[in-house]
Protein backbone atom coordinates (compact mmCIF):
# COMPACT_ATOMS: atom_id res chain seq x y z
CA UNK A 1 0.00 0.00 0.00
CA UNK A 2 1.60 3.21 -0.96
CA UNK A 3 1.95 6.10 1.44
CA UNK A 4 -0.86 8.14 -0.32
CA UNK A 5 -2.98 4.93 -0.04
CA UNK A 6 -2.16 4.88 3.85
CA UNK A 7 -2.82 8.31 4.50
CA UNK A 8 -6.10 8.37 2.77
CA UNK A 9 -7.65 4.93 5.02
CA UNK A 10 -6.12 6.80 8.19
CA UNK A 11 -7.75 10.00 6.88
CA UNK A 12 -11.17 8.01 6.35
CA UNK A 13 -11.07 6.16 9.96
CA UNK A 14 -10.39 9.93 11.37
CA UNK A 15 -13.46 11.29 9.72
CA UNK A 16 -15.56 7.97 10.83
CA UNK A 17 -14.62 8.08 14.31
CA UNK A 18 -16.09 11.48 14.09
CA UNK A 19 -19.11 10.19 12.89
CA UNK A 20 -19.60 7.31 14.75
CA UNK A 21 -16.77 7.45 17.33
CA UNK A 22 -19.18 4.67 19.75
CA UNK A 23 -18.93 1.82 16.99
CA UNK A 24 -14.94 3.04 15.98
CA UNK A 25 -13.35 3.53 19.27
CA UNK A 26 -13.74 0.06 20.02
CA UNK A 27 -12.35 -1.35 17.06
CA UNK A 28 -9.54 0.78 16.57
CA UNK A 29 -8.58 0.16 20.41
CA UNK A 30 -8.85 -3.73 19.94
CA UNK A 31 -6.44 -3.05 16.37
CA UNK A 32 -4.32 -1.26 18.60
CA UNK A 33 -3.81 -3.58 21.00
CA UNK A 34 -5.56 -6.87 20.68
CA UNK A 35 -4.40 -8.08 24.46
CA UNK A 36 -6.15 -4.61 26.08
CA UNK A 37 -8.92 -6.82 26.28
CA UNK A 38 -10.21 -8.08 29.08
CA UNK A 39 -12.30 -10.76 27.51
CA UNK A 40 -11.99 -11.95 24.24
CA UNK A 41 -14.92 -10.89 21.56
CA UNK A 42 -17.42 -13.34 21.89
CA UNK A 43 -19.02 -14.71 18.99
CA UNK A 44 -22.61 -12.39 19.78
CA UNK A 45 -20.23 -9.36 19.36
CA UNK A 46 -17.93 -11.14 16.12
CA UNK A 47 -21.53 -11.43 14.44
CA UNK A 48 -22.87 -8.07 15.27
CA UNK A 49 -20.22 -6.40 13.62
CA UNK A 50 -20.12 -9.07 10.53
CA UNK A 51 -23.95 -7.67 10.76
CA UNK A 52 -23.72 -4.16 10.50
CA UNK A 53 -20.84 -4.17 8.29
CA UNK A 54 -22.86 -6.05 5.94
CA UNK A 55 -25.97 -4.14 6.47
CA UNK A 56 -23.65 -0.75 6.09
CA UNK A 57 -22.66 -2.02 2.46
CA UNK A 58 -25.79 -2.71 1.44
CA UNK A 59 -27.04 0.72 2.10
CA UNK A 60 -24.09 2.17 0.36
CA UNK A 61 -24.81 -0.38 -2.42
CA UNK A 62 -28.35 0.88 -2.54
CA UNK A 63 -27.51 4.55 -2.54
CA UNK A 64 -25.34 4.24 -5.60
CA UNK A 65 -27.43 2.11 -7.85
CA UNK A 66 -29.89 4.76 -6.85
CA UNK A 67 -28.01 7.64 -8.13
CA UNK A 68 -26.37 5.94 -11.25
CA UNK A 69 -27.74 4.95 -14.91
CA UNK A 70 -28.36 1.78 -16.36
CA UNK A 71 -26.72 0.29 -19.40
CA UNK A 72 -29.99 1.12 -21.09
CA UNK A 73 -30.02 4.38 -20.32
CA UNK A 74 -25.72 4.76 -20.69
CA UNK A 75 -26.60 3.23 -24.35
CA UNK A 76 -29.31 5.26 -24.22
CA UNK A 77 -27.47 8.89 -23.97
CA UNK A 78 -24.88 7.74 -25.97
CA UNK A 79 -26.93 8.06 -29.13
CA UNK A 80 -28.52 4.42 -29.06
CA UNK A 81 -25.23 2.84 -29.03
CA UNK A 82 -25.40 -0.93 -28.53
CA UNK A 83 -24.98 -2.99 -24.86
CA UNK A 84 -21.76 -4.26 -26.05
CA UNK A 85 -20.34 -0.74 -27.10
CA UNK A 86 -21.46 0.03 -23.52
CA UNK A 87 -19.23 -2.26 -21.88
CA UNK A 88 -16.37 -1.73 -24.45
CA UNK A 89 -15.98 1.82 -23.41
CA UNK A 90 -16.17 0.09 -19.67
CA UNK A 91 -13.51 -2.22 -21.10
CA UNK A 92 -11.47 0.75 -22.69
CA UNK A 93 -11.56 2.65 -19.04
CA UNK A 94 -13.68 5.30 -20.69
CA UNK A 95 -16.63 4.67 -18.41
CA UNK A 96 -16.64 2.87 -14.83
CA UNK A 97 -19.79 0.61 -14.03
CA UNK A 98 -20.68 -1.98 -11.04
CA UNK A 99 -23.21 -4.78 -10.90
CA UNK A 100 -25.45 -5.04 -8.77
CA UNK A 101 -27.84 -8.08 -8.65
CA UNK A 102 -26.76 -8.93 -12.33
CA UNK A 103 -27.00 -5.24 -13.46
CA UNK A 104 -24.64 -2.88 -14.48
CA UNK A 105 -24.77 0.38 -12.96
CA UNK A 106 -23.15 3.32 -13.78
CA UNK A 107 -22.57 6.19 -11.10
CA UNK A 108 -23.48 9.80 -12.29
CA UNK A 109 -21.03 11.74 -12.09
CA UNK A 110 -19.25 10.40 -14.89
CA UNK A 111 -21.82 12.22 -17.22
CA UNK A 112 -21.92 16.06 -17.81
CA UNK A 113 -24.91 17.17 -19.90
CA UNK A 114 -25.14 13.67 -21.14
CA UNK A 115 -22.38 12.82 -22.31
CA UNK A 116 -18.98 11.58 -20.73
CA UNK A 117 -17.13 13.77 -18.77
CA UNK A 118 -14.25 15.40 -20.52
CA UNK A 119 -11.18 13.71 -18.95
CA UNK A 120 -13.09 11.26 -17.80
CA UNK A 121 -10.46 8.41 -18.77
CA UNK A 122 -7.25 9.77 -16.95
CA UNK A 123 -9.83 10.11 -13.98
CA UNK A 124 -11.21 6.65 -13.79
CA UNK A 125 -7.20 5.86 -14.50
CA UNK A 126 -6.33 7.40 -11.54
CA UNK A 127 -9.10 6.00 -9.37
CA UNK A 128 -8.58 2.30 -10.41
CA UNK A 129 -4.56 2.49 -9.99
CA UNK A 130 -4.74 0.78 -6.63
CA UNK A 131 -7.15 -1.83 -7.93
CA UNK A 132 -10.02 0.41 -6.23
CA UNK A 133 -13.51 -0.78 -6.50
CA UNK A 134 -16.29 1.40 -7.64
CA UNK A 135 -17.93 1.59 -4.49
CA UNK A 136 -14.71 3.57 -3.16
CA UNK A 137 -14.00 5.15 -6.11
CA UNK A 138 -18.07 6.70 -6.19
CA UNK A 139 -17.29 8.07 -2.43
CA UNK A 140 -14.18 9.67 -3.44
CA UNK A 141 -16.00 11.28 -6.71
CA UNK A 142 -18.67 13.05 -3.36
CA UNK A 143 -16.33 13.57 -1.17
CA UNK A 144 -16.60 17.54 0.13
CA UNK A 145 -13.58 19.19 -0.28
CA UNK A 146 -13.33 21.89 2.39
CA UNK A 147 -10.50 23.36 0.14
CA UNK A 148 -12.46 23.93 -2.86
CA UNK A 149 -15.77 25.61 -0.98
CA UNK A 150 -17.28 22.22 0.03
CA UNK A 151 -16.97 21.06 -3.20
CA UNK A 152 -16.13 17.40 -4.70
CA UNK A 153 -14.22 15.63 -7.13
CA UNK A 154 -17.63 14.97 -8.78
CA UNK A 155 -18.09 18.50 -9.12
CA UNK A 156 -15.09 20.22 -10.31
CA UNK A 157 -15.27 17.25 -12.93
CA UNK A 158 -18.21 18.73 -14.01
CA UNK A 159 -17.30 21.95 -13.68
CA UNK A 160 -14.85 21.48 -16.37
CA UNK A 161 -11.52 20.52 -13.83
CA UNK A 162 -10.64 17.25 -14.71
CA UNK A 163 -7.27 17.89 -13.41
CA UNK A 164 -8.61 19.55 -10.23
CA UNK A 165 -10.40 16.27 -10.09
CA UNK A 166 -7.71 13.84 -10.88
CA UNK A 167 -5.69 15.77 -8.31
CA UNK A 168 -7.79 15.06 -5.15
CA UNK A 169 -8.29 11.73 -6.57
CA UNK A 170 -4.79 11.05 -5.98
CA UNK A 171 -4.23 12.74 -2.87
CA UNK A 172 -7.30 10.56 -1.56
CA UNK A 173 -5.04 7.39 -2.38
CA UNK A 174 -7.03 6.56 -5.44
CA UNK A 175 -10.37 4.13 -5.15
Amino acid sequence: MSKQSRAAVLEAVRRRLEQEPDLVLPALRLIADPDALADPLDDTTVTLAKTLNAYREATMLRELRARSYTTADVAELLGGISRQAVSARVAKGRLMSIEISGRSYFPSWQFVNGRPAPGLPQLIAALTEDDGDVLVADAIMRQSLPEEGGRSPADLLAAGEPDRAVHYVRVAGGG
